[in-house]
């Protein structure tokens, strides 16, 4: 071995002490004290400093506690030699003291920093895990808290973020209330070996919310991995923006997984907002765990007679379709008979409330018809995307023209292949949107306008386009006195409030839309079919009509008054949008009373 000297060997001895952690180094601050105490005691004995009667080992104990205390020996107490003795043990505690404090107070906030920041073991079952989060886009939680309303529910979020700085995120713009344990989980979402600590095993429900369609298919494989093998499996909930997305639509059915294809419910509720005005809101109150809910009920007082008596002989509920065989009927015909196994789709607000009530004694209405919808000239869409042949599709057949403003020739080839045939006529502008003369030129004819996000830029950068647009498009309104509505799509929740006031339009916000349909198909995963159909063009969907269509308003009626009046026309009325914006369901223990600039929500074919 090469010669070392001993301050170095001394070092290098004490390093590889005090790198073995806490324990190690207080076991070598006492063994100072202790060999301190011990040097005092002997030199005591050697210099004859003892006094009489006090025997070596309470003379050891004396210097050790002087050492501990930090005692100091005052002037006159001894002589210099004890003085001095007594000095070099006092400092030596001094310093043991402080040491000791030191080293457990490092501890302790390593501790503490450890319980912040390190993943916690979950211990609950039937918890709720969501897999996936970002700042600025709450709503999915917010839902998943309401939807517990009392009972104690505990929901785990994972994701690639420091655990204190998610919890802070939610907590400052979530109120959590007392019966929630919300556990944030610093975890990559792909990883099964990093997903262990959620305990999916023992999880009631998995939403994976990581929206990115290759995200999501990694996350799904982790999900399954840990799941390999389990005799029982959560309920899996997860969504991707189109139906193009790259999923292992195979395993869906073995593997009892809900698929939400977000993207085509937001491009669905944009062509229905576009020509109604409102009907986002309306759609969102009625999804909204606050309240009233969708419920699939078995009412077999209700077997063997035709679907008008369960409209019209249902109180404290509202029936809007058949559940048969894992299929969703909305508003099926008046005389579809409702069979032994069957589930009444009910729009109550808590589940069981409603109730039959003599349907012997209900009456069919006669058959009444709307006016045919007067035509729209023309639509104005600003910008595209993937979801522009949806958009097309939904929108209503009264339409005469619908002009694409602000795109290239490729754009227009891409998304709109020559092969699509639309029943509105299609007008591309190629034309910049830049100068105002030309917006102005664009949107003169139109009656409605929708701007359509930018998905080839991040969320921010095209959110931020949208709001310019929004802001040029009400400013061109006020000016020119024009009247078109104006209809966008936004990808993230706070942006919207940026332009939320100073403006009736319809900001259709994909996060809000497609996190609050999740919720509720984490909650019921037969609800998916539901929400798909309320939105769907072929069928009934979720309509807003204005009260003066139906030749009510000014007229005091109950609300099964109402509702069997309504149903004359093919409609199950749901709620009310008043004038002022709110949305009112049809309780049956309120009298009804329409006014000027009230619409109905309604489900029915157009």
């Amino acid at each position: 071995m090469k010669k070392t000297s001993f301050g170095k060997r001394f070092r290098y001895w004490l390093e590889r002490n005090m790198a073995k952690g806490t324990p190690s180094m207080i076991k070598l601050l006492l063994a100072v004290v202790l060999f301190m105490a011990a040097l005092v005691t002997v030199l005591v004995l050697l210099f004859h400093e003892r006094e009489e009667g006090t025997s070596v080992l309470a003379l050891f104990w004396d210097n050790l506690r002087a050492a501990m205390s930090s005692g100091f020996p005052a002037a006159g107490s001894g002589s210099l030699l004890h003085i001095i003795l007594y000095t070099l043990l006092g400092l030596t505690g001094m310093i043991f003291t402080g040491m000791l404090i030191s080293i457990f107070s490092t501890a302790m906030r390593g501790k503490l920093l450890a319980l912040q920041t390190e993943n916690p073991e979950i211990l609950e079952e039937g918890h709720v895990v969501v897999l996936g989060f970002r700042v600025g886009e709450y709503a999915l939680l917010g839902q998943l808290m309401t939807a517990a309303g009392g009972k104690k529910r505990t929901i785990v979020v994972a994701d690639k973020m420091e655990r204190v700085d998610m919890e802070q995120a939610i907590r400052t713009n979530l109120e959590v209330p007392r019966n929630i344990r919300l556990v944030a989980i610093n975890a990559n979402t792909e990883s099964a070996a990093e997903l262990e600590c959620c305990a999916i095993g023992e999880a009631s429900r998995v939403i994976i919310y990581t929206r990115d369609a290759g995200r999501t298919v990694k996350t799904y494989l982790a999900v399954n991995a840990l799941l390999k093998g389990a005799a029982r499996r959560p309920k899996i909930v997860t969504t991707v923006d189109t139906e193009d997305a790259a999923f292992p639509d195979d395993l869906l059915p073995e593997k009892e997984v809900s698929l939400l294809h977000s993207g085509n419910v937001v491009a669905r509720t944009i062509a229905h907002a576009a020509t109604q005005p409102g009907i986002f809101e309306a759609f969102l109150d009625m999804i909204d765990f606050a309240g009233f809910e969708f419920y699939l009920e078995d009412m077999p007082k209700l077997q063997g007679l035709p679907f008008w008596k369960a409209v019209l002989a249902t109180v404290n509920g509202i029936v809007v379709g058949l559940y048969r065989d894992g299929r969703v009927r909305l508003n099926p015909a008046p005389d579809a008979e409702i069979k032994k196994g069957d589930l009444l789709i009910v729009f109550e607000e808590n589940q069981g409330d409603a109730k039959v009530v003599s349907p012997e004694e209900e009456t069919r209405p006669e058959p009444e018809e709307l006016p045919p919808l007067p035509p729209i000239p023309e639509v104005v869409i600003f910008g595209i995307n993937a979801s522009i042949p949806t958009i097309i599709k939904e929108l209503p057949d009264n339409i005469v023209r619908i002009r694409l403003a602000g795109l290239t020739s490729a754009q227009f080839s891409e998304y709109l292949p020559r092969q699509e045939i639309f029943i509105p006529e299609i007008v591309p502008d190629y034309r910049g949107t830049e100068a105002e003369d030309t917006l102005e030129d664009m949107v003169k004819e139109a009656s409605h306008v929708i701007v359509l996000s930018d998905w080839a830029k991040g969320e921010e950068d095209a959110d931020t386009g949208t709001i310019v647009q929004i802001m040029r498009l009400r400013n061109l309104k006020k000016k020119r006195n024009f009247s078109f509505t104006i209809t966008a799509e936004m990808r993230c929740e706070n942006n919207r409030k940026l332009v939320s006031e100073g403006g009736a339009e319809d900001l259709v916000v994909a996060s809000d839309l497609s996190s609050m349909v999740l919720a509720q198909v984490a909650e019921d995963p037969r609800r998916l079919g539901l929400f798909n159909q309320l939105l769907d063009e072929s069928g009934s969907e979720v309509y807003l009509k204005p009260l003066a269509d139906f030749r009510i308003t000014g007229v005091r009626m109950t609300v099964r008054e109402l509702r069997k009046h309504i149903y004359a026309y093919g409609y199950i009325p749901v709620g009310i949008r008043t004038k002022e914006g709110t949305f009112q369901v049809l309780d049956d223990n309120v009298t009804f009373q329409p006014k000027n600039g009230d619409s109905l929500v309604l489900i029915g074919e157009e």
